[in-house]
């Protein structure tokens, strides 16, 4: 008997709680909306970056004996990754974010294929480099 009453005391007492909550999730405050993204970098910084990285996931791709080379190759194509997301916010041109936005897409893909290190294929990083490459040319041909 005891139990029992114990038991219908617990399950009240968490029905009166129920109310509470939902009254306060309802007049909880809005979550305010993020800023606006906006590039600090100009573009030609954000290009010259994107070049480095790029130099050094060529270089890495063209030597074998590269040290830490799926890790070099991984950190290369993200940073490459990240430059081209920030590049998708420096222009209004279809055309110019649509290039930048299929960069950063490449380069994620090809930093996944070198973190499976030994596992990698390398006639699979050899051609998505090569769409980078082919990216980039076709973006600057128009803006470069």
């Amino acid at each position: 008997m005891l139990r029992k009453a114990a038991l219908t005391a617990i399950l009240l007492g968490g029905c009166a709680w129920v109310p509470a909550l939902v009254t306060r999730a309802d007049s909880a405050e809005p979550e305010k909306a993020a800023a606006a993204f906006k590039p600090v970098a100009s573009v030609h910084t954000l290009m010259e970056g994107q070049g480095i990285f790029f130099k050094r996931i060529g270089d890495a791709l063209q030597d074998p004996q590269t040290p830490k080379r799926s890790k070099e190759i991984a950190f290369g194509a993200e940073f490459l990754a990240e430059l081209a997301n920030v590049n998708t916010h420096n222009k209004d041109q279809a055309d110019y974010v649509q290039w930048a936005g299929q960069l950063r897409d490449t380069a994620m893909e090809l930093a996944g294929e070198a973190k499976k290190k030994g596992d990698a294929d390398e006639d699979k990083m050899n051609s998505l480099f090569s769409r980078l490459e082919a990216t980039c040319k076709a973006c600057h041909e128009k803006y470069q």
